[in-house]
């Protein structure tokens, strides 16, 4: 009777016993996991500054923003882009031209990074390129047999309030041109374009909301005109997804 008394006791102790050795051992497999969540969320503090209040650029996408847009104007007859904001300041796209006789179109990069983005004053940089059709060759019925093009690498300042953004670019252009003298050279010197280092400047304007707006950027000496409707949706963004009114 004595030993069955005891034997009940220790039965009774095990699960205190085993209960004290797992919360000696520290938090559970299952309390791992609910922080796991935590911790993918990342750093507090950046997380924070992608969600500061920021105008509605128009060169530079939100973080995690992906931006489609379609295009008209000179000298291209239409292009299409995408692009892709990344920590607020880096913007990454690609742009295809068909440009006046073409079938297929013809790719270019562009790139932007800003160096100070706030509600109403933002400052940049922006690399692009601009597609031409050959120029006219005058002492011929066939244009020049090049490919004209313009590499564009301005610093952009900008003013954004409420549902407009406006700003300037300033920098540095190089592109070819047609030689005027190029039938007067001899076979062997022939090249019928030179290239050219200029200064440079455009105008950008944006109207629109967060998610919905109309670009307009002209650019010279390398003369461009562009009227683009782009549309800016969230993939990873960190801000409110809203925006649309």
């Amino acid at each position: 009777m004595e030993a069955s008394t005891q034997a009940a006791a220790a039965d009774a102790a095990a699960p205190d016993a085993t209960r004290r050795a797992r919360s000696d051992e520290g938090p559970t497999q299952g309390a791992t996991d609910d922080d796991a969540p935590r911790r993918r969320r990342g750093s507090p503090k950046l997380r924070a500054y992608l969600q500061r209040p920021v105008g509605a650029s128009a060169l530079f996408l939100d973080h995690g923003v992906i931006a489609p847009e379609v295009a008209f104007g000179y000298p291209h007859v239409y292009r299409l882009g995408l692009a892709i904001g990344v920590l607020d300041h880096l913007t990454l796209g690609v742009t295809a031209h068909w440009l006046p006789g073409q079938v297929a179109p013809a790719w270019t990069p562009t790139v932007a990074l800003a160096f100070w983005r706030g509600e109403q004053l933002e400052v940049g940089v922006r690399y692009f390129r601009h597609l031409y059709p050959p120029p006219p060759d005058p002492s011929q019925a066939e244009p020049y047999p090049f490919q004209r093009f313009a590499h564009n690498l301005l610093m952009s300042v900008t003013l954004n309030q409420a549902w407009f953004s406006v700003g300037f670019d300033l920098g540095w252009a190089r592109g070819r041109e047609a030689d005027p003298y190029f039938a007067y050279v001899t076979e062997e010197e022939a090249r019928p374009f030179f290239v050219r280092d200029r200064l440079a400047g455009g105008l950008h304007v944006r109207a629109g909301n967060r998610r919905v707006g109309v670009i307009a950027r002209v650019t010279y000496p390398f003369p461009s005109l562009d009227i683009a409707f782009q549309v800016r949706f969230g993939a990873f963004e960190l801000r409110p997804r809203g925006g649309w009114q």
